[in-house]
């Protein structure tokens, strides 16, 4: 048995109007489409619905027990067609995405606000996490994609760069400091500094770089997360060895990036997704938005 949408209709139509004729005024369709609908429905059923005659349509017992039932199902449907059209254009439903800590921190409230301000109905989840498990938290989640720093290509898995952002000595907002348009590694390392772990990937971007022009990079102290780094710079403990893209200015007002030269290093601030896999709309115009914010950032 395979009753459709449009034999319901007409069903429910005819049940209501008690009329062959406004029933097919009101769908929209002629009186002989009408008709044929009814006479489908009912063979498809096994019952008869309708008495009719050339004064009037009456309702058969197995109408007026079907009616009811055929009612809820046409609710059923135009409930699930309202709630995919929401999906589709991105008024419901839920974007699920992991972010390093650092762009969690620095780069991605700018870009919630501006996503929460477009598309306030749909629920965000956003998973922060280390930089260094970002690749292996997207292959064992849920989550639709990750924003974070990585290098290279990953298997089954594409790459965009949204931002970046160079490697600066992150310090107080002294005249001294302020006054400078960059710093070298050899006089950054004549100052106190803070520096991610030397397991962590940045900072093995930053000693392969350096190692290629002999030199070593040495910090007073190693941290695990970025936002440990800038808590001790705004202490005065030393200037933090970060991207300038990982400074959020509104929660370290008192701290300003100078880049560092000789060699300049850049690190790049990318989008992560599963290769072969439909971004829902949700994450589609959620991705939108980052790109966007971010590029005015590079």
């Amino acid at each position: 048995m395979n009753v459709t949408l449009r034999q319901l209709r007409a069903f429910t139509a005819v049940y209501r109007t008690r009329s062959i004729t406004r029933a097919a005024r009101e769908l929209g369709i002629t009186q002989s489409a009408t008709s044929l609908l009814i006479q489908q429905i009912e063979a498809q059923l096994g019952v008869r619905l309708f008495d009719r005659s050339t004064r009037a349509v009456q309702p058969t017992r197995a109408a007026d027990e079907a009616f009811h039932a055929a009612e809820r199902m046409l609710s059923d449907a135009q409930v699930l067609s309202r709630r995919m059209r929401d999906l589709a254009e991105a008024r419901a439903g839920r974007v699920a995405f992991l972010a390093s800590a650092g762009a969690a921190s620095a780069l991605l409230p700018r870009v919630l606000a501006k996503f929460r301000a477009a598309h306030p109905a749909i629920e965000i989840d956003i998973r922060d996490v280390a930089a260094d498990d970002l690749v292996p938290r997207m292959i064992a989640t849920d989550a639709e994609f990750a924003i974070g720093s990585v290098e290279g290509e990953i298997s089954e898995m594409t790459v965009e760069t949204l931002t970046s952002g160079r490697l600066s000595a992150i310090g107080r907002r002294t005249a001294e400091f302020a006054a400078r348009r960059s710093l070298t590694w050899d006089e950054l390392a004549q100052q106190p500094t803070i520096a991610m772990r030397s397991d962590t990937r940045i900072r093995m971007q930053i000693d392969l770089a350096l190692g290629l022009e002999g030199k070593r990079l040495t910090p007073t102290y190693e941290v695990t997360l970025i936002n440990t780094a800038l808590a001790m710079t705004a202490q005065g403990l030393g200037l933090a060895i970060l991207p300038a893209t990982m400074l959020p200015a509104d929660q370290f007002p008192t701290l300003i990036a100078k880049p560092l030269i000789r060699p300049a290093i850049t690190r790049p601030v990318s989008l992560l997704q599963r290769q072969g896999r439909t971004l829902s709309p949700a994450a589609q115009a959620f991705v939108a938005v980052a790109r966007t914010v971010l590029a005015s950032r590079t």
